[in-house]
């Protein structure tokens, strides 16, 4: 018996002795799936999703499910089904399960990550169709880079960085497809793209929510911090060395990870909170969108945030960075032109004291764009939309 023989019976035992002690782990990361919407017609298109495949193996009926991303990218798939394709849906980093798919032909590839470049490669006659749910990765490595420098430059420490170039490589982009669709900065795309399409983010709503006046007077003093994985790439650091010198103001944070923790100077002080992972569809949520008049972020690079999308779905002013992935939202937004500790000292002793009338008519402005262009009803129509443009010129 050969060597390779030999390791495959041997792998093969191993699972078998394996895999039901690994039975969740592997029902929660699948690599591949295949033959969604087939009709059994073997000249049916077929397009390949290349994504997070994990949505369909959650209970998404669940309250607290905490993430847009898998009712987004199930009505995705529930458009190109409309479209009459069969697909096929692959993790967009696992370039193993590329080969489960290596005998396929495809009309159409959609998606992000190392996955989708290389199928494009592989299938260059099929319409490809870019899909960014971050900021171009050259812009977001520099901005990232310049507040790695910045806070070198306040505490003597260097940080890596965390945020830019895990799904979207600078290669990825050097390369034209038929067709880019983003959720954040168009300007970004002007010189690969003459017609780079845009669409929002959904976001979570909390369904005892009611829309109703707040005293501004008082919550015009508080702002929420809502982030995950990358907090100085979100601007936290920022915020803390803000509001540190400060007892006027009131600092509401949700979602820092444990781990990050060790890299931001946490000051234990009246005016700064901390509530870890906070679900959006309970009453602690609730308390903070009545206490706070904003949701702050100043983060270097976003594809418009889902967290910035859900304090607007509940009437909370956003304040996030200028040309940093919101410039879509308009008069929709305050938008901040620095990140030096300096000027948000001076912007936020601007909007802590700013009319309470004037507040009140924002927030119902915000919350009415919001509730039509952040739903996951508006956003299939919208995809459903683009979707039928680039068919129609491409085919």
């Amino acid at each position: 018996m050969r060597i390779s023989e030999l390791r495959t019976k041997l792998k093969e035992k191993a699972w078998q002795f394996l895999k039901d002690s690994l039975y969740y782990q592997r029902e929660s990361e699948p690599a591949t799936l295949q033959n969604i919407n087939y009709n059994c017609d073997p000249d049916q298109k077929k397009a390949i999703i290349c994504y997070e495949t994990k949505c369909y193996f959650m209970n998404l009926g669940k309250k607290n499910i905490d993430r847009t991303q898998p009712f987004e990218i199930l009505k995705i798939i529930n458009t190109f089904s409309h479209f009459g394709y069969a697909i096929d849906f692959i993790d967009c980093l696992d370039t193993r399960a590329l080969e489960t798919i290596k005998d396929k032909r495809y009309d159409l590839i959609f998606g992000f990550g190392e996955t989708f470049y290389q199928l494009t490669n592989l299938h260059p006659s099929a319409i490809s169709i870019l899909y960014m749910t971050e900021n171009h990765p050259e812009f977001s490595y520099r901005q990232e880079k310049k507040r790695l420098d910045y806070y070198y430059e306040r505490y003597g420490r260097k940080l890596k960085i965390t945020r830019s170039g895990k799904y979207y490589k600078v290669y990825h982009l050097q390369k034209v497809y038929s067709n880019v669709i983003t959720m954040g900065e168009t300007q970004l795309l002007l010189n690969q793209y003459n017609n780079p399409y845009a669409i929002f983010p959904t976001g979570l709503i909390n369904p005892d929510y009611i829309f109703r006046s707040k005293d501004h007077l008082k919550s015009r003093k508080h702002f929420l911090w809502m982030g995950s994985s990358g907090a100085v790439h979100k601007g936290l650091d920022l915020l803390l060395d803000v509001f540190n010198h400060r007892d006027d103001i009131v600092l509401h944070i949700c979602g820092l990870m444990e781990k990050e923790r060790k890299n931001l100077f946490m000051p234990r002080k009246e005016n700064i909170f901390e509530y870890g992972h906070i679900d959006v569809k309970s009453d602690l949520f609730l308390q903070l969108v009545e206490k706070c008049s904003f949701i702050i972020l100043p983060s270097c690079s976003e594809a418009c945030s889902t967290a910035i999308t859900t304090g607007m779905l509940h009437g909370l002013i956003p304040v996030v960075m200028k040309d940093a992935g919101f410039t879509r939202l308009e008069n929709n937004a305050i938008y901040l032109e620095d990140f030096k500790i300096s000027y948000l000292e001076e912007k936020l002793n601007e909007l802590s004291n700013s009319d309470s009338g004037k507040l009140n008519i924002l927030s119902r402005q915000i919350f009415d764009f919001a509730r039509n262009n952040f739903t996951i009803q508006v956003f299939e129509n919208n995809f459903k939309k683009v979707i039928s443009d680039i068919l129609n010129v491409n085919q």
